[in-house]
């Protein structure tokens, strides 16, 4: 029996011995701070800095880390592994002034080291230079905004203008997030009387430009009149219809969606045919030689055929303006020439759920059956009065890209009287 136990004593003390050498643990504590760095340098960027420095020759070195304060008081850190020898400080606004930045490494055992103070001189925050570009002007509804951003900085443009109790609110659609190089945008829904309209540019760290103000009558904007629409196309775009009950007049007889038969759409032929535009004017009673009838357009609304939704429009399509009847397809500058509405991809008709346009929901048939979709042009857009739209792609990629439907397209902005 003492034989047993004394086995078993050894066994067990055999195994806990084995399991202490299995163990994979952290990294031996130990309390001696690391060295600090040295021979530290720095760049001066817009709204940031950029430390170099020489890193110490502590074997167990894991981190260095910097602090600073923003302009509006917010303390930051910001940190980089031993496998670097540099450091982004960002967020800061006003550029041109002294900063204090102190810089401590850390070990494995997160001693940390005494810390060193550099002084740093930021330039400043590349909001002013988005604010010093932005051009702000009367649109239909409201106001139109354009600015530049060349470093495709991180920028808010917010828009506010006063409540009916005179503070100021932001406005319908008017807070913009952008790190494109240029942008356009437009704020719209208000009446045609006198309004302040105030624009402020931001950052995320909560740098902010001064507040402008632009006063501006908002520009009334109408349906274009249907009656006066006509069939119409140049020389080098073909008039395809499905058959004469499918005609382009169909896309102006102010029928959609539940009201409407099965012809009461424009179809191309089957499988498509010569063209992936259709055209037509939108004042026939337009003066020639004349501005008086032409249209400035701010939208156009699009309604898919009942029953079809998505997959018989075009998934991307490119909008073109002209007031010359001869134009031509390839003439694409001169003030007779076609003018591009859209951007250069076409506009974008996708279902508001997210969904593809194969697989979208009751909702998404409503808004583009019911509803419609508007698509929505650049502000300062010139008069004109024949149009096409061009079918860039389709969601369904099946069919022809030159076979597809409409069933109504209503234009609005303003007809020169």
């Amino acid at each position: 029996m003492k034989k047993i136990l004394f086995i078993l004593i050894v066994v067990l003390s055999a195994g806990l011995y084995s399991c202490k050498e299995d163990v994979v643990g952290q990294y031996p504590i130990e309390t001696v701070a690391p060295d600090t760095v040295s021979n530290v340098t720095y760049e001066s960027l817009p709204g940031a800095v950029r430390l170099t420095y020489k890193l110490p020759a502590d074997k167990d070195l894991m981190a260095v880390k910097a602090t600073y304060t923003l302009d509006n008081g917010v303390k930051m850190e910001a940190a980089a592994s031993a496998f670097t020898n540099s450091l982004l400080l960002d967020g800061f606004g006003v550029g041109d002034s002294i900063r204090n930045v102190s810089i401590v490494t850390v070990d494995l055992s997160q001693n940390v080291s005494k810390p060193i103070i550099v002084k740093v001189k930021p330039l400043a925050s590349p909001i002013f230079d988005v604010k010093a570009s932005l051009e702000a002007g009367v649109d239909f509804g409201g106001i139109y905004l354009k600015w530049l951003n060349p470093l495709n900085a991180r920028v808010i443009v917010v828009v506010t203008t006063p409540d009916k109790a005179g503070k100021p609110e932001v406005t319908l659609g008017g807070k913009f997030y952008s790190i494109a190089d240029t942008a356009s945008v437009n704020v719209r829904g208000y009446d045609t009387i006198p309004r302040n309209f105030y624009i402020q540019v931001t950052d995320r760290w909560g740098n902010k430009s001064k507040v402008d103000t632009v006063t501006v009558t908002p520009l009334f904007e109408e349906m274009i009149p249907k009656i006066n629409h006509r069939k119409w196309n140049p020389s080098d775009i073909t008039y395809q219809e499905y058959n004469s009950s499918f005609g382009i007049d169909k896309v102006w007889n102010g029928k959609w969606g539940v009201v409407a038969t099965a012809n009461d759409c424009y179809s191309t032929a089957s499988g498509g045919n010569k063209s992936s535009s259709i055209t037509y004017d939108l004042n026939v009673n337009a003066l020639p030689n004349s501005e008086k009838g032409l249209i400035i357009p701010s939208r156009v609304r699009i309604h898919a055929r009942s029953g079809a939704n998505y997959s018989a429009i075009p998934k991307h399509v490119r909008v073109w303006g002209t007031t010359n009847p001869n134009v031509l397809t390839s003439n694409t500058e001169g003030p007779d020439a076609w003018t591009l509405l859209s951007p250069k991809g076409g506009f974008l008709i996708a279902p508001p759920s997210g969904q593809s346009g194969l697989t979208p929901t009751a909702a998404d048939k409503t808004f583009i059956e019911e509803d419609g979709v508007d698509l929505i042009f650049g502000p300062g857009q010139p008069p004109i009065r024949y149009v096409r739209f061009e079918t860039v792609t389709k969601w369904n990629t099946t069919s022809s890209i030159n076979s597809f439907t409409y069933a109504e397209i209503t234009w609005y902005g303003k007809v020169i009287k």
